[in-house]
């Protein structure tokens, strides 16, 4: 270990004390837990001044982690993330008589486990932060213990998780008897030069690798945990669950990929892949049409999404990465806009959040109202939100090389999704309010988190070309 190593790793040790320090916080100063969520929140922005601050000097503890510009638009995508997710949090605690310390213990060390999983190349590391990841987030699914649909989130979480990395460590241990190494990028070299060629272990390997990763991505036919755990899970965990392990794992996978291809493996790869993505996208579609929750609404929506993503590590090259990289930052801001609306319109976590209930609160409720319907549009991919500009990117990537038929299965899929994301803004402003309204509130710190992803939807859809050229230039360090 040198000075070195320790300075590519200070975010990750701010977020680790800085989630320490909040659960003592809690048990020995609890006159200090109506600032514990701007504190936690304070915590991600330092994190990610260091991140932006610090050196890239690319691959550090012993070529345990690749620090990169890679690694730091991942970074700053998570801590973003966090920063978000940790203020809006505060108002729902507040309301549910659940504002301890340890809720953002546990958010900083999961944000903290994903930073660390985005930027491993060792395979051991990989998993020893996915588990710093994932078992932080069983216990916030369940952190309404005193809620049966809390609890049932959590566990089914923890079931499919534990699925998810007996298929990873199974498929690292083959992998490394394939290839004699842990190492993603030795793999590549020994793929390369072909002495491994055919070999069933490492077939064996990469396909239970992927399916771990495809477990936490919620792609078919490895999905079915996400519309339970989406639902019963407290909504501000909801949504830092469907945007910080996602876009880890994907960037996890398109380091795999590149380890890969455009090797021996190609023909065997990517047709895998294609076949994902489009299942993923069809079921995710159809399925959501018939959700009356919102949330299992934006579970199912999800599923579709990261088919949509998938198409761009199908495209492996500079565009489809960049495409990829543009659309985990768009997929951010898309879904913790519409998650920290919804944790403010729900008068209960243990009763359904039905899109009906939102019939007139677009003129009851105009701001936050505004910002669902926008970010039901940028969903859907409606110019001139981010979420169109995503889209564009990642067929773009698909057509240049030269698998125009998978980029018209996501444009035709991205109409069917239209229906189901329109009808949400239906309810907002066609429908008139029920006799019995809900009072649902409107707390300031939602309406900052709202205001800021809605700004970001707007400012990136109309103007893109700064987000593009940094995630180009992310891309170019795994893409040569």
């Amino acid at each position: 270990m040198s000075p070195n190593d320790l300075a590519t790793i200070l975010p990750e040790l701010m977020l680790v004390l800085a989630g320490g320090a909040l659960v003592l916080a809690d048990a020995f100063a609890p006159s200090l837990r109506p600032r514990v969520g701007l504190l936690a929140g304070l915590s991600a922005a330092v994190a990610l001044a260091l991140r932006w601050a610090g050196p890239l000097p690319g691959a550090v503890w012993a070529g345990a982690l690749v620090v990169d510009p890679l690694g730091r638009f991942v970074d700053s995508y998570i801590l973003a993330a966090l920063l978000l997710v940790a203020v809006m949090a505060d108002p729902y605690l507040a309301r549910t008589g659940a504002r301890y310390g340890e809720f953002y213990g546990l958010l900083l060390w999961s944000a903290s486990g994903a930073m660390v999983l985005a930027k491993a190349d060792s395979l051991p590391v990989v998993f020893v932060a996915l588990e710093l990841l994932s078992i932080s987030l069983y216990v916030l699914n369940a952190f309404h213990r005193e809620s049966g649909i809390s609890l049932e989130a959590g566990w089914k979480y923890l079931v499919v998780g534990a699925f998810a990395s007996a298929f990873l460590l199974f498929g690292i241990a083959l992998l490394y008897g394939a290839t004699g190494s842990f190492s993603l990028r030795a793999t590549a070299g020994i793929i390369a030069d072909g002495s491994v060629s055919g070999n069933p272990l490492l077939l064996a390997g990469l396909a239970l690798i992927f399916t771990g990763f495809a477990f936490k991505l919620a792609l078919v036919p490895f999905h079915a945990w996400a519309p339970d755990v989406y639902q019963g899970a407290p909504t501000p965990v909801t949504a830092f669950l469907s945007v910080v392990p996602k876009g880890a794992a994907l960037i996890v996978l398109a380091r795999v990929v590149a380890s890969v291809s455009p090797q021996v493996l190609t023909p065997r790869w990517l047709p895998l892949l294609a076949a994902v993505a489009v299942a993923s996208q069809i079921l995710g579609n159809l399925v959501a049409i018939s959700q009356r929750d919102i949330k299992r609404m934006l579970a199912y929506s999800g599923i579709a999404h990261m088919g949509y993503a998938l198409v761009g590590l199908v495209a492996f090259g500079l565009d489809g990465l960049t495409g990829v990289l543009f659309y985990l930052a768009a997929y951010t801001f898309m879904n913790i806009a519409g998650f920290a609306v919804v944790s403010a319109f729900s008068d209960s976590e243990d009763e359904p959040h039905l899109i009906t209930d939102l019939a007139g609160q677009g003129w009851e409720r105009p701001f936050l109202s505004f910002t669902l319907a926008l970010s039901m549009f940028s969903l859907a991919g409606i110019p001139p939100t981010i979420g169109f500009v995503a889209k564009f990117l990642v067929f773009r990537a698909a057509v240049n090389e030269h698998l125009v038929w998978l980029a018209v299965v996501g444009v035709l899929n991205s109409l069917v999704s239209v229906f189901f994301y329109v009808r949400v803004v239906y309810y907002l402003y066609m429908k008139p309010l029920p006799r019995r309204a809900p009072s649902y509130s409107e707390p300031w710190l939602v309406r900052i988190v709202a205001g800021a992803c809605a700004l970001a939807m707007v400012v990136l859809g109309i103007f893109p070309a700064w987000l593009v050229s940094v995630g180009e230039l992310a891309a170019r360090t795994l893409v040569r």
